[in-house]
């Protein structure tokens, strides 16, 4: 049961939001340097569309307008994800479990803090239990159909509202999480390519010197153009990459940034590189040789991965060794 508005309590926060052990009622003057906790949580489909809702024409602050899917005052004693699952639940009968969620961003306004939830929840809205106090409709909406409502004078003015079907999931710079995408490297990809070489080239012999890293340069632009050059993307930056030839079988070269080892991005790469290989032939790789601080990530991948050691081999007058992965033919 949801309590009356006109008895709800609030913590009082600083403005460095830190609680102050006091509590404010509903509907009074809020006094100088005193804040208080606001949430929205704005639930979205795997079609990008808003579930967004209209205030009863009773209700006041916004009278029979749409707005997004719930939003209101965090009560005394809630942390925010504790308010914005009982909003939700309580306006239109959702049951979220935000257990470790954080808000996407926070808007600071006169009197408080409002966080913003942005999830994506695949709802029928059929079985939601409205509050009737609160909600007279829901529905789906596009970023088009939310934009002209709010032009023809329908949904709530938030000026960030075009934005919200843009940002959901990324964070300050773009990125999407942790979503790392493995694909074919395209000329777009060229110079975030390069900005990782840079970065892990004093671990590969033959890229000492900027006239070897021009080499690099269009042989890397070769692969793309034949589509055998392979890069895992966090947002637009090219955090993995690998060369590999059809012609030879064989993998070429491959390294990940350092700051996103250990999560799986080379096997990935190698799994998609395998499926343009011929396997009815022997597949190989150049790699550090066993003793090689260098190599005991490499060698056990490629262990991992069914490839076995072979000759010992110079490149670059630097040692390294061949790691094979039988045929299938062969291996049977």
């Amino acid at each position: 049961m949801s309590i009356k508005k006109e008895t709800e309590l609030w913590d009082v926060y600083t403005r460095d939001r830190e609680k102050t052990g006091a509590l404010h009622r509903r509907g009074e003057k809020m006094q100088d340097g005193e804040y208080h906790m606001v949430v929205h949580i704005c639930i979205f489909n795997n079609r990008n569309q808003l579930l967004i809702q209209q205030r009863q024409p009773f209700k006041k602050g916004w009278s029979n307008m749409w707005d997004i899917t719930v939003g209101g005052s965090a009560l005394k004693g809630e942390s925010s994800a504790q308010a914005a699952e009982r909003e939700v639940l309580e306006e239109i009968g959702l049951k979220l479990d935000l257990s470790g969620v954080r808000p996407d961003f926070t808007i600071n306004f006169e009197d408080g803090f409002d966080d913003y939830y942005l999830l994506e929840r695949e709802v029928d809205i059929e079985e939601l239990r409205l509050q009737e106090e609160e909600v007279q409709a829901v529905r789906w909406a596009s970023k088009e159909e939310v934009i002209q409502m709010q032009e023809q004078g329908i949904m709530i003015p938030y000026w960030f509202l075009d934005r919200l079907f843009e940002v959901r999931g990324y964070d300050a710079h773009g990125n999407q999480g942790q979503d790392i995408q493995i694909g074919f490297a395209t000329m777009h990809n060229l110079a975030s390519w390069m900005n990782l070489v840079e970065i892990v080239r004093d671990n590969f012999p033959g890229l000492e010197t900027q006239e070897l890293l021009d080499g690099y340069r269009d042989t890397v632009i070769k692969n793309i153009k034949r589509q055998s050059a392979i890069c895992a993307l966090h947002g637009n930056i090219v955090v993995g990459i690998l060369l590999f030839s059809g012609k030879y079988n064989m993998l070429s070269c491959m390294a990940v940034h350092p700051e996103y080892r250990r999560q799986g991005i080379a096997r990935r790469m190698i799994e998609l590189m395998l499926t343009k290989l011929d396997r009815t032939r022997d597949i190989t790789v150049t790699t550090f040789r066993e003793g090689d601080p260098k190599g005991n990530a490499p060698r056990e991948l490629y262990r991992s991965l069914g490839f076995e050691p072979s000759e010992l081999c110079i490149e670059q007058e630097y040692p390294l060794q061949v790691f094979v992965l039988k045929s299938i033919k062969s291996a049977e």
